[in-house]
């Protein structure tokens, strides 16, 4: 990259001197111009970058939503390409992408590396002829080439797989790709196979709470999943923020009923947890991301030095132990799901994997509060240690009902 050009918009001036500094230690020649949208007001509607190469854009701007500035930019002709800088929301990433901008960076997450891998992107040229656009960037090491999905940003990368935010060439539709890292050998690998196997069941089974799946396969030597795109967050959001007893029971039957029509096609989650339940925008939730082999997701559950990425605090005694799982296993993780939306904490905690392993197999079920009680029927049947001590089916769940609360425990009295 050359002496670049380098437009900063943002409402804060030692964030803009700060994005001034990055671009400056990696060339010290860059020509900066410093935009103050509280100051200066809103851009005329013909500006077309002053000569730079790029703009950054800060969100938000003149305390209003960037977006729409991005949207007047990306309308007039020969404006450089915009690099949007926002809070990380997963439905402004999509919609700062689909406005136009060439790439999105998280300010509370920025770095030197990030914002500098970024505008070498942008500034090498990365063009699509005839278009004003920069081509889609890849992800350092690259987005496999899967036929038909433009890559937008790297949603998250593990040890089995990478999930990437993409959009479909032909008819713009936003999807997520999992994409695992390596195909084996064909018929060598019985985990792959099943994998495999069990998402062509996935799409076909037809249920509002299940992920919708459109298209599976094998391109460029990798496996991949593409699925619709939720984009109103994780269960784990609302857990932090709290949940109503009422919302928390009708969501855990929700939860519930979608295990039951996977169950009934010989499908196991195997990796239930608060992550793994997303929120679309019409604010209906969906079970994403089952399990591959147990094996494989208790391998990526813990490090090399045991620390606990998430998966174990929500694993059934009998998964804990390396064990041939059921639906009860399911059942054991919606429990520990329903508890910590009941509460807002796990029912067992622990430093290390193995200690919190160890709790699920032999610490006693929790009691809930006084005020919760009513759901304490629920929590012992599908926390029982032993698979037969549970609920039997999903089906058995919703079929379960809370005691009448007696006006006295109330909550909020």
């Amino acid at each position: 990259m050359g002496r670049p050009r380098v437009f900063i918009i943002d409402d804060h001036a030692d964030f803009r001197r700060l994005l001034g500094h990055h671009i400056s230690a990696r060339w010290p020649d860059a020509e900066l111009q410093y935009y103050d949208p509280v100051i200066a007001g809103r851009l005329p509607a013909t500006f077309a970058g002053a000569g730079s190469d790029i703009v950054l854009l800060g969100h938000p701007a003149a305390h209003a939503d960037a977006l729409e500035w991005l949207r007047q930019l990306r309308s007039v002709p020969h404006c450089p390409p915009v690099v949007f800088l926002g809070n990380g929301d997963e439905r402004q990433v999509v919609a700062a992408i689909k406005a136009g901008a060439e790439d999105y960076i998280t300010k509370a997450t920025l770095s030197h590396a990030r914002l500098v891998e970024v505008l070498e992107q942008v500034q090498a040229g990365r063009a699509v002829p005839g278009t004003g656009k920069a081509a889609i960037p890849l992800p350092p090491g690259g987005m496999p080439g899967l036929p038909g999905y433009g890559f937008l940003r790297v949603l998250s990368e593990g040890d089995i797989s990478s999930v990437y935010l993409a959009r479909e060439r032909a008819g713009g539709r936003i999807a997520v790709l999992k994409v695992l890292r390596q195909v084996p050998d064909a018929g060598t690998d019985r985990h792959f196979d099943r994998f495999l196997q069990e998402y062509e069941l996935i799409a076909r089974v037809d249920h509002p709470n299940v992920v919708r799946i459109f298209d599976l396969g094998v391109a460029d030597d990798h496996a991949y999943i593409a699925m619709e795109y939720c984009s109103r967050g994780s269960l784990k959001r609302r857990i932090t923020a709290g949940i109503s007893s009422e919302q928390a029971f009708a969501w855990m039957r929700v939860i519930a009923g979608a295990l039951a029509a996977l169950h009934a096609v010989g499908i196991y989650h195997r990796d239930l947890k608060p992550t793994n339940i997303m929120f679309r925008e019409d604010d209906s939730l969906v079970l994403i991301d089952f399990g591959l082999a147990k094996q494989a997701q208790f391998k990526a559950g813990i490090t090399g030095t045991g620390a606990i990425f998430g998966t174990p605090y929500y694993m059934s005694p009998e998964q804990g132990n390396g064990s041939i799982v059921d639906q009860r296993s399911d059942i054991y993780s919606l429990g520990v799901v329903f508890y910590e939306m009941l509460t807002g904490a796990r029912p067992f905690e622990g430093e290390v994997a193995m200690a919190v392993i160890i709790q699920h197999r032999e610490a006693p079920v929790p009691c809930l509060p006084g005020s919760l009680a009513r759901f304490q029927p629920a929590i012992d049947r599908m926390l029982a240690k032993r698979p037969e001590d549970r609920f039997q089916s999903a089906d058995d769940v919703l079929a379960w009902r809370p005691a009448a609360q007696a006006p006295a425990s109330a909550e909020g009295q």
